[in-house]
């Protein structure tokens, strides 16, 4: 590979993944490359002597007619053949074109190609660490790169040769060091990807005043933006003013006007709490925004808590910068979050020093190499991966221990302790809920103010925060680790380290000794405590096991396991003072260790944390210890991942009363306001207020803000009257049944959404979906299935024709205006799971206290997510779209019509399911008509 070579960007569309099961090939697409130019494109369609699929021919578009008159493969396989020798093979997916054109070759008896190969999936994932999707057709997007033809063999070859082209111009743009440290990880790429980068690399040429270089890392130059309070003037506090503010940016509204002089009154003179529900579309946002954008200073910060992370960032990405722009002036915004959402700057580079690290953790260090040229903030979910749990983020996860400047070469630039600096000037604070319940009391503001957004969901969330999971396997195996690192028989081992040190070498044998005696400990605590309630049985023997612990049980557990729970704290305290000492010592003398050693005391100082925190989990336990034996607010679990797994036991509590602890949250801010378009239950706040600890609030407590939406022009609500109740049917015949009627409903040219209770029946109708005829006319996406939920949405909110199958993060939060969202499809009424241990435990507590627990939680829980449900259907004053109800419990049932009038002043339709598909088009077309273009 040099500068001269040419490069065959190759695509295959094909009848299927496996040329030995028969599957064969029925367009080939190239566009050679050479000295940075398409020199020629090669398109050309096979006859694959065998039928071809419908899915294979409603996604390319080629029909059996157009292969007639094809060539076979073995007709043009010479030519082809001679056109690939002597090149370089790039594909979108190479593992997938390569090895499948080889086949075809060997199968007809021509010798396999053997050339170098390169992946541009995997270039993608490295230099576009900030882009959420590698599909071909969403990087074309990114960089605006003509497409015509997706899924066609020839088009996608021709757009991938240009992408190999900007991906070549990102890699050479990036600062030398950082160039030159992803060309050392070249093992990492597939194939020879990684030579790819050696042979295109820039000459060497100094850093741009934007980046800094610390040690191996080259970051993005930390830079301030001066503020200017003083020009904030006067509170536009008449009609007049807030047209003359607002207009021609933003529509007045009288009720997003009341709701704004409701807060600015309300923050001056009460500490009582504000409840606001605002409708959907009134502006909550602005809404409570700009009134404190008159009241809160650096020395009274406002507090603004959002119900999700990805809720939280549209606030500092989107909100916040159009509120400075409708001021002409910034307002100093910092984004709070747990520590362990940022890198950690000093782990990471003590990290790039691993001996023969995984090929996974190699390209999860280039990404995050290329990232550090970009970030700001060092918020690693600024990465859009779907998951975390790659062993390389243990590593380098921030714990919020910035060190000092002597043992953290990285203090000036650490983005944790940046983060923290920031705060002291900042005047609006963006959190989330689960943070801000277990934080604010660590928060060190003084008397800020507070809203909560989305407050609906506020008493769950901080039950979530409050909930904790004792798990003893993974104590055990950070306690075995303990042991590996300091193994006399392992030649990289913190013993071989230590060698000539005899002092270290005794510290090293207390540490062996404590950890031994910490697992004993475990080992002890799970074997008594499944003796006890699992001896014998033999119900349940294969599959997850969780027993909920009542009053009896959690007292068995507090007089029989107190003492051995707390031998293990004491141990585990002991273990961390050990580990802090050989950490110590390794800051201490940086010139005694060699740099292959700082991994090992990386390791040690990750399982430190994790130790410290099971220790700090264990003394929780004991404390909580009287409320669960009281059943007062908590329910304990026992958790096993086989009946018979006595090394899988964990213990795990979760709070369903937080009353008190919101009352005590509270009183750290001034003048709480709570607000969302969802607050009502059967038009009353009570059910809210009693979740949050309130009671007896005066009637100046609550402001109820209607829509400006016209909804029974805008919205159609059908029930279908034919459809099952699920508990009559089985679980088979019930996911046949919603596979079927969502093909009816939502096999059309609408963006549909459906709504389900449970991500295992997405699945079970998901895989029945893609064998029928819609998977050819839609995009299939599946929450938990095709990805995670917020992959699913951002994909979802590019489409033209998907469906998207979604659970409970998919009843709020997500806006979908116009003809992104068109048909909402509720498969079932949203009630609680009667047996999840934590609603059986509320349900208890209500009984207790001599209440209904139907009507006093599960029903305005449902009455709560229907109103969610429904509210993401009409997200502007253009939007036109059907709710579509497959529960018959809607009509039939007093509870069903309580619901009812929980909508927006619809009468909902009763028809078959087989007169909806039609009435939809026909009143969807006629809304269309009067649509502006």
């Amino acid at each position: 590979m040099n500068a001269d070579t040419t490069f065959a960007v190759v695509d295959l569309e094909t009848t299927g993944t496996s040329v030995k099961d028969g599957d064969r090939m029925i367009q080939f697409g190239c566009a050679l490359v050479r000295h940075g130019k398409i020199i020629q494109t090669i398109s050309q369609m096979i006859n694959p002597d065998r039928s071809v699929p419908q899915t294979i021919q409603r996604l390319t578009g080629i029909s059996p007619e157009r292969l007639v008159a094809a060539p076979y493969f073995d007709e043009v396989a010479p030519a082809l053949h001679q056109v690939l020798t002597k090149t370089v093979f790039v594909a979108h997916n190479v593992n997938f074109d390569y090895p499948f054109l080889n086949a075809e070759f060997e199968r007809i008896g021509l010798p396999k190609l053997q050339l170098e190969a390169i992946d541009t999936v995997e270039l993608a994932q490295v230099l576009l660490p900030e882009i959420s999707s590698f599909r071909l057709s969403d990087l074309t997007t990114h960089f605006a790169i003509q497409h015509d033809n997706p899924h066609q063999a020839d088009s996608d070859a021709t757009s991938t040769a240009k992408l190999l082209l900007q991906l070549k111009a990102r890699f050479q743009a990036l600062p030398t060091p950082t160039q030159q440290a992803l060309i050392q990880r070249h093992d990492g790429f597939i194939r020879e990807t990684g030579d790819y980068l050696k042979m295109i690399a820039s000459p060497p040429r100094p850093l741009k005043k934007e980046f800094v270089q610390v040690g191996p890392l080259v970051l993005r130059r930390p830079t301030t933006t001066p503020t200017d309070l003083a020009t904030a003037g006067a509170y536009p506090a008449t009609e007049l003013a807030k047209k003359h503010l607002l207009q021609p940016r933003y529509r007045f509204r009288k009720a997003q006007a009341k709701m704004m002089d409701a807060i600015f009154t309300h923050a001056q003179k009460t500490e009582i709490p504000l409840f606001i529900e605002a409708g959907t579309g009134l502006g909550k946002t602005l809404g409570y925004l700009l009134p404190y954008a008159y009241l809160a200073t650096p020395e009274q910060k406002l507090v603004v808590a959002t119900s999700t992370l990805v809720l939280q960032t549209q606030l500092i990405t989107q909100a916040i910068p159009e509120l400075d722009a409708l001021l002409g002036r910034t307002l100093p915004t910092v984004e709070l979050k747990s520590p362990q959402h940022y890198l950690d700057l000093n782990k990471f580079a003590a990290s790039l020093h691993q001996e023969g690290p995984t090929r996974q953790t190699q390209l999860l260090q280039m990404k995050l190499l290329v990232w550090l040229t970009q970030t700001t903030t060092g918020d690693l979910d600024e990465l859009h991966l779907t998951t975390y749990r790659a062993p390389l983020f243990a590593e380098i996860r921030h714990s919020g221990d910035v060190g000092t400047p002597f043992i953290n070469p990285f203090y000036t630039f650490d983005f944790y302790r940046r983060l923290q600096a920031k705060l002291a000037d900042a005047v609006v604070v963006v959190t989330n809920h689960a943070f801000l319940s277990r934080h604010a009391d660590t928060l060190p503001f003084k008397r800020p103010f507070l809203v909560v957004d989305e407050a609906q969901h506020f008493a769950d969330n901080t039950a979530a925060a409050f909930a904790r999971r004792v798990a003893l396997d993974h104590l055990n195996h950070q306690l075995h680790r303990v042991w590996q690192l300091s193994e006399p028989d392992e030649r990289h081992s913190l013993t071989a380290i230590y060698q000539s040190e005899p002092a270290m070498l005794t510290v090293l044998q207390q540490l062996n000794q404590q950890a031994a005696t910490a697992e004993t400990a475990v080992n002890t605590l799970q074997r008594q405590i499944h003796r006890h309630f699992f001896f014998g049985k033999t119900t349940a023997a294969s599959g997850f096991v969780n027993l909920s612990l009542d009053s009896a049980a959690a007292k068995w557990l507090e007089q029989t396991q107190t003492a051995t729970i707390k031998s293990l704290i004491k141990v585990l305290g002991r273990l961390t003072v050990t580990t802090d000492k050989l950490t110590a010592d390794f800051n201490r003398r940086p010139h005694f260790f060699l740099k292959s050693d700082g991994q090992q005391f990386q390791a040690l100082a990750a399982l430190r944390i994790a130790l410290a925190d099971h220790r700090q989990l264990l003394q929780e336990l004991l404390s909580r210890l009287p409320d669960l034996i009281a059943g007062q607010a908590v329910i304990m679990s026992v958790n096993l991942r086989q009946i018979t797994d006595v090394a899988s036991l964990e213990l795990s509590w979760d709070v369903f009363q937080v009353g008190s602890a919101v009352q005590q949250l509270i009183h750290h801010f001034e003048a709480p306001v709570f607000v969302g378009a969802t607050l009502t239950a059967e038009r009353s706040f009570d059910f809210l207020t009693a979740q949050l600890g309130y009671h007896e609030l005066p009637e100046s407590s609550f402001l109820k803000l209607r829509s400006p939406f016209h909804y029974r022009d805008q919205a159609k609500v059908l029930v279908a009257t034919d459809a099952p109740h699920a508990a009559d049917v089985s679980d088979d015949a019930y996911a046949d049944y919603l596979a079927m009627a969502i093909e009816q409903l939502a096999d059309n040219q609408y963006q549909t959404i459906v709504l389900f209770n449970s991500l295992s029946v997405i699945e079970a109708v998901y895989q029945r979906l893609i064998h029928r005829p819609i998977a050819g006319h839609k995009e299939l996406l599946a929450q938990g299935v095709t990805g995670s939920a917020e992959k699913i949405a951002k994909r979802f909110a590019v489409g033209e024709q998907s469906l998207l199958l979604g659970a409970a993060s998919f009843f709020e939060g997500i806006d979908y205006p116009d003809r992104l969202l068109e048909i909402v499809i509720l498969t079932r009424l949203p009630f609680d799971a009667p047996e999840a241990p934590i609603t059986k435990a509320r349900y208890r507590q209500i009984q207790l206290s001599g209440g209904d627990p139907f009507t006093e939680d599960a029903l305005p829980r449902a009455i709560l997510r229907l109103r969610q449900s429904f509210g993401r259907l009409i997200r502007t004053e253009t939007d036109r779209g059907a709710f579509i109800i497959l529960d018959p419990r809607f009509i039939t049932t007093a509870y069903g019509k309580k619901m009812q009038k929980s909508l927006p002043n619809i009468k909902p339709m009763t028809l078959p399911l087989t007169d909806i598909p039609g009435y939809i088009r026909m009143w969807l077309r006629s809304k269309s008509a009067n649509r502006p273009v």
